[in-house]
């Protein structure tokens, strides 16, 4: 299941407990709790696999962000949504490594966040419909674009990138 406007996520409390279910294209309307998953991949050199966001799209179009970021289904599991983008997206079928779970505002709603980590040089078969390019980037690259042109990123990139430079979860050299 991709993305589309038919889609139905759970609808979450404070605590990330499901307590119904909402259309993916009315969450943001009516200002519904829900889940995403978000995996950094990372080459053999230390590199992050950045994807820039098809410009055709409805939030933050051209922006850069996560290797992959998945809205978790109703019923699903975060990780069974990283599955699922991963050949969707990528092309691609990855080991993921549980990092963190995180919370934060996204517009007038409460988002949960489930980050993963997974290794691959590709080759990366990037659906165009929601891609509009991939590069690899040096994580000291990264902090420099972050810290000094912030725009060019998506929120929830934003907020994973902090999360894990801040928890020493990744290592800048």
């Amino acid at each position: 299941m991709s993305p589309t406007e038919a889609m139905v996520l759970d609808r979450v409390d404070e605590f990330d407990q499901p307590m119904g279910t909402v259309k993916r294209t009315d969450v943001f309307v009516i200002g519904a709790s829900f889940r995403v998953a978000h995996v950094f991949i990372f080459d053999s050199t230390g590199k992050l696999l950045l994807q820039q966001l098809a410009h055709s799209r409805s939030r933050y179009p051209g922006r850069w962000g996560s290797s992959l970021a998945a809205y978790v289904a109703a019923g699903e599991d975060y990780l069974q949504a990283a599955h699922r983008r991963l050949p969707q997206e990528l092309g691609l079928d990855l080991e993921l490594r549980f990092i963190t779970t995180t919370r934060m505002q996204d517009q007038n709603c409460s988002k949960f966040i489930t980050l993963y980590f997974a290794d691959s040089a590709g080759p990366f078969k990037a659906d165009p419909s929601h891609i509009a390019d991939l590069a690899f980037v040096a994580l000291g690259d990264v902090r420099n674009a972050t810290e000094n042109d912030p725009a060019r990123f998506t929120p929830t990139f934003l907020h994973l990138w902090d999360l894990c430079t801040q928890q020493s979860l990744i290592s800048i050299t």
